[in-house]
């Protein structure tokens, strides 16, 4: 079951596939892509961060 905030976020949220930077519509494959590249360059950095304290915590010790 979805929270409300879930409910309003999805309510509140543009569009996909819209910029309000140009008024211009993406198409929704390019939307999407986009979407999931940010995302995916969020997860590396943080599992890059995490190795990384991995690593220092094994060699300190």
């Amino acid at each position: 079951m979805r929270t409300w905030k879930e409910i309003l976020r999805s309510l509140t949220k543009e569009p996909t596939g819209f910029r309000a930077a140009d008024g211009r519509a993406l198409g929704l494959g390019l939307a999407t892509a986009q979407e999931n590249a940010r995302q995916q360059a969020t997860a590396e950095v943080e599992d890059f961060l995490r190795e990384r304290a991995a690593e220092r915590s094994t060699t300190s010790s």
